[in-house]
């Protein structure tokens, strides 16, 4: 006992004298960049030693896919770090530590390694896809395809998106998605997204961020999330090592479907940055083919409708933007922007419509000439202040100011020819003349403070002020003269106003990470009509959204985490707008103003692994909505076939999605991009009832040819897809694209063939009801050649922008302070 109690008294001063040792941890942070283009460089080597004592590491990490460093140290005294990364000269940078609990080093700036790089067969790669707890992003500068595909054909590359074969865009096999250009909402790109995303090209397009599982920072809208798309002003930020700095490209591109142009210039004076784009295309679809059967139960017996018809379609577009950033001080920058986009679609179709049976006795067809011309608009000007709180710039607040206005215009004109013989139907001449108004302010305030020992406090509040109008008249066309119908006309007002506030606490530990946050979104919304005042209403509801994720590092490259999100989807004035579309004699088509704010709920779970030759991304997920907004259809009293919304589903879905990318050779690059789900769709009140599994897969091969020239092969196939009342068929694409530069990487020849073995794309998609079933088969001519030239100018690699905008919470959330490898390989 005596002897116990000796070696107590001697063990207590000693714990305590070590004591403070041990709780002596420094993180050390830094960013691993390339000291000519200033581009990161991922997956270094970092290694921590005692000054004077090289022989073992007193701490070690990696690099995650960003460049940046984050390693612990213990204790206190001078240090040396050293940076290897593969083909790269080794980075050394003395430092000291005193206790201090994180201690950033900056850039470190690394070269090429010319004696490496004869010695050593580099088959490392730049990663293509990175993913963290709260979203992917897909680099699409770093895939060979940007040369010579446009946006929308990158997207069918991307996780957790698909793109049928009609171009429509969904998330996780849902549509109800927002979109967002450089972190900011765009309601252009929103209300015409796949018309867009036709037209831009993806060599203007630096990244593509899909977003699941936001936290209470982002906006609540979305129930499957947020598409932001990143275009290339935002690659960077402002260079103290450069005073005047510019760079920029000019491209053009032909093919058999278009032509399409494009401009990016930015630069660095002193402390201003800038940067300005532009491009505009010009795209055809012609000999389009498209057949609808639809056969209806009737009180006098089945009847078969039947609508032929070819169709031409022109669509021209363009956008232009600049970009201004200041730097005030060391620690406040001020940004403006401001852009304008816009274009038109236009089709010209003579259908044939057959009816027989049921109302229509023994039959009878006629035909008509139909136009349609659809034209939108989009400007937006926004303005960001950000202010530094400390010197480590782990504490910020940012102030910001968004303005959006939306325009559109929708005619359309129905001419009869010879309709003798024609029973049970009325058809008159009609003209159609639909305009839209869109316009919004926000405002918000963002606050993120560190509160020491990893963990991050972030709170904000914000204002959205909405202004919807839409003008939709119906004429009547008599003797040449069109006239108004007013019963088939409508003066439509939404007006909304959003107030939000949040808070989310972050927690980085070791090899974990947490998020929790809430969010409160209260809406205030009036409608009101100008010539039915008695239809006016007005509402307002609060919607309280919470949000969580937990995260493990399993390895430096490898790690796990789970999330649960629930989002929120305010209905949109087109689903709203009650106005009867009538164009066509057989069919009805309006919105509903009584639907109700849509609120979905997920859990995901992923696992991320990363070497320099492979990564793989996997996640399992499953939605639930219990009052989705559906599309649905029926035939009332009058045998018309009706089309409206309604808060009419529960939908359940499950899925699972995985991208590999495999550096196989020195000059050989594998990559597949699959998912598989299953879906569950009920509108119990209609009786409806649809369920089925689905998947879709691109297979794609990145080749180093003779003569410095890069191929590329890519596969995409899609099974049939459901949904409440029917399918979509699958359908298969085949791209190759050939890229050689001259002259030092300035000029860049690149060559595409889309479909090279088949000349039309075929399409079927069936939907039914208790008294009808629809089928509609469409052949779109989708076989394509083009060839794209670029020419690259300027005196530095580096791209120019100053801090992405807070406005709808920005994406890019700051790295400092984080944990070593959260986001690694996720």
């Amino acid at each position: 006992m005596q002897q116990l109690f000796k070696h107590t008294v001697l063990a207590v001063p000693l714990f305590f004298l070590t004591f403070p040792m041990m709780a002596q941890r420094t993180v050390v942070t830094a960013t691993l960049r390339d000291s000519l283009s200033h581009e990161t460089e991922p997956f270094a080597t970092v290694r921590v030693f005692r000054q004077g004592n090289t022989a073992k590491p007193v701490a070690m990490a990696v690099a995650d896919a960003d460049g940046n460093i984050s390693i612990t140290v213990e204790g206190k005294g001078d240090y040396v770090i050293t940076v290897a990364s593969m083909g790269k000269t080794t980075v050394y940078r003395r430092f000291s530590l005193t206790g201090q609990p994180t201690l950033p080093l900056g850039d470190l700036l690394t070269t090429d390694d010319s004696k490496a790089l004869q010695d050593v067969e580099v088959v490392a790669q730049k990663p293509v896809v990175t993913m963290t707890t709260d979203k992917m992003t897909y680099n699409v500068q770093q895939d060979a395809d940007s040369k010579t595909m446009t946006l929308l054909d990158m997207l069918r590359k991307v996780p957790l998106v698909n793109v049928d074969g009609q171009d429509n865009v969904t998330v996780k096999g849902s549509s109800n998605f927002k979109v967002y250009v450089d972190g900011k909402p765009n309601q252009m790109f929103q209300n015409n997204f796949s018309q867009v995303a036709k037209s831009v090209p993806a060599s203007m397009v630096q990244s593509i961020d899909v977003i699941t599982s936001p936290g209470a920072k982002y906006d609540a809208e979305g129930t499957t999330g947020v598409l932001d798309i990143k275009m290339v002003r935002q690659n960077g930020k402002q260079n103290s090592d450069c005073d005047n700095c510019y760079n920029g490209n000019v491209e053009l591109t032909a093919s058999n479907h278009g032509e399409r142009a494009n401009v990016y210039v930015g630069g660095q004076q002193g402390k201003l940055t800038y940067s300005t784009m532009g491009f505009f295309a010009w795209q055809t679809m012609d000999n389009m083919k498209v057949t609808n059967t639809r056969i209806q139960q009737t009180t006098l017996g089945e009847s078969r409708e039947t609508n032929e018809m070819e169709m031409d379609e022109h669509r021209p577009f363009s956008m232009g933007e600049i970009t201004l950033g200041y730097a005030i001080d060391s620690l406040s920058t001020l940004n403006v922007n401001a852009g304008i986009s816009g274009g038109n679609t236009h089709h010209d179709y003579d259908p044939r419509n057959t009816f027989f049976g049921g109302p229509y006795g023994d039959g009878f067809s006629y035909t008509n000439h139909a136009s349609e011309h659809n034209k939108y608009l989009g400007v937006n000007a926004s303005t960001d202040y950000q202010r530094w709180l400390n010197a480590d710039h782990t504490s910020q607040l940012t102030l910001s100011y968004l303005y959006d206005y939306n325009p559109a215009v929708n005619r359309s004109r129905t001419t009869y020819g010879d309709i003798t013989g024609v029973t049970g139907l009325t058809l008159t001449d009609l003209y159609s003349d639909s305009h839209t108004w869109g316009t919004s302010h926000t405002g918000q305030a963002d606050l993120t403070l560190d509160l020491g020992k990893g963990q991050t406090l972030e709170t904000g509040t914000k204002f959205i002020s909405r202004r919807n109008k839409s003008d939709s008249r119906l004429y009547d066309t008599v003797n040449g003269e069109d006239v108004l119908n007013t019963e088939g006309s409508m003066l439509y007002r939404n007006l909304q106003s959003i107030v939000a506030g949040y808070a989310q606490y972050k927690l980085t530990k070791e090899k974990y990470n947490a998020r929790l946050g809430l969010r409160y979104e209260h809406t205030f919304e009036s409608v009101k009509y100008a010539e039915h005042s008695e239809r006016n209403f007005h509402k307002d509801y609060g919607n309280l959204v919470p949000s969580g994720s937990v995260g493990y590092n399993i390895t430096p490259t490898s790690n796990i985490g789970l999330t649960y999100t629930m989002r929120i989807s305010r209905p949109g004035i087109s689903q709203l707008n009650p106005y009867v579309n009538r164009t066509i004699p057989t069919s009805l088509s309006y919105g509903n103003p009584s639907l109700a704010v849509v609120k979905s709920h997920n859990v995901s779970l992923s696992y991320n692994f990363f070497t320099p030759k492979l990564m793989l991304n996997a996640s399992l997920s499953h939605d639930y909505v219990g009052n989705e907004i559906e599309s649905y259809q029926f035939v009332d009293a009058d045998n018309k076939y009706n089309s409206t919304y309604a808060n009419n589903g529960k939908s359940r879905n499950t899925y699972v999605d995985a991208f590999v990318r495999w550096v196989a050779t020195k000059t050989s690059t594998l990559m597949l991009n699959g998912n598989v789900s299953y879906g569950d769709w009920k509108a119990k009140e209609l009786g409806y009832h649809n369920w089925g599994w689905s998947g879709s897969a691109y297979v794609g091969l990145e080749q180093q040819l003779p003569w410095k020239v890069k191929g590329s092969l890519g596969l995409f196939a899609q099974t049939r897809n459901y949904n409440l009342m029917g399918y979509n068929s699958g359908m298969q694409f085949f791209n190759v694209s050939l890229t050689r530069t001259f002259l030092k990487d300035r000029l860049e020849l690149s060559a595409r063939y889309a479909n090279p073995l088949r000349s039309h794309l075929i399409i079927n998609q069936y939907n039914a009801g208790k008294d009808f079933s629809n089928l509609t088969h469409i052949s779109i001519p989708l076989q394509m050649v083009s060839l794209s030239v670029k020419w690259n100018f300027g005196n530095t690699k580096k791209q120019f922008a100053q801090h992405n905008s807070k406005i709808n919470n920005d994406f890019n959330d700051s790295k400092k302070g984080s944990n070593p490898t959260e986001g690694l390989g996720m």
